[in-house]
C-alpha cells in the first residue's frame, strides 16, 4: 500500500510537472501576444501634427521594433528610403507596464544622395490593456550637416503588434 501511495504521488507529480512546461513552452511560442511588454514588432500609423493646435498634417505608415534589453529600430514610409536611414535608439519602461519611453535617431539625405542632417524622434508610449495595440505622442528635432538644430516638430501614432 505504502508503494502504491508513493507511486501515485510521483506520478501526479509527473504529470504535474510536463503538463506546467507545456504551458511554459506553450506560452513562449506566442510571448509577445499576452506579454505586458512592448517588445515585439509593431505596424505604426503616424500622424505629423501641428505643435500649436495639434491639427494632423500627413499620416504614412511604418514598421518599429522593441528589442529585448531597451533597442529600438525603426523604419517608415514618409520619406523616401533613399533620403533616410532606418532609425537606431533606446527605449525604457517608465511607469507600471503601460508607460514608456523611446528615443531614436536617423540620418537625412537631399535629393541628390548628399548627407542633409539627422532627426531625433522622443516619444511617450502608452501599451493598451490587450499588450496588443499601443499609442504614442512624440516630438521630433531636426538637425542640420553641422548638428544645429533648424526645425521641431510634434506627431502621434497607432500601432498594432505583429503575429
Amino acid at each position: 500500500m505504502k508503494n502504491t501511495f508513493v507511486k501515485s504521488i510521483g506520478v501526479t507529480a509527473l504529470a504535474l510537472l510536463l503538463v506546467g512546461g507545456v504551458q511554459l513552452f506553450g506560452s513562449g511560442q506566442n510571448s509577445g501576444r499576452h506579454q505586458r511588454s512592448i517588445e515585439g514588432a509593431w505596424r505604426t500609423t503616424i500622424t505629423i501634427r501641428n505643435c500649436q493646435t495639434g491639427a494632423p498634417i500627413t499620416t504614412f505608415q511604418g514598421l518599429q521594433t522593441f528589442n529585448e534589453g531597451g533597442t529600438v529600430a525603426e523604419t517608415a514610409t514618409g520619406v523616401p528610403p533613399s533620403m533616410r536611414t532606418p532609425g537606431h535608439g533606446v527605449w525604457s519602461r517608465e511607469q507600471g507596464w503601460q508607460h514608456y519611453s523611446f528615443a531614436f535617431m536617423y540620418d537625412r539625405f537631399n535629393a541628390d544622395g548628399t548627407y542633409a542632417g539627422s532627426q531625433k524622434v522622443r516619444g511617450a508610449v502608452v501599451l493598451e490593456a490587450s499588450g496588443d495595440e499601443l499609442t504614442v505622442v512624440s516630438s521630433t528635432e531636426i538637425f542640420n550637416p553641422a548638428g544645429q538644430l533648424i526645425a521641431s516638430g510634434c506627431s502621434t501614432a497607432t500601432a498594432t503588434r505583429i503575429e
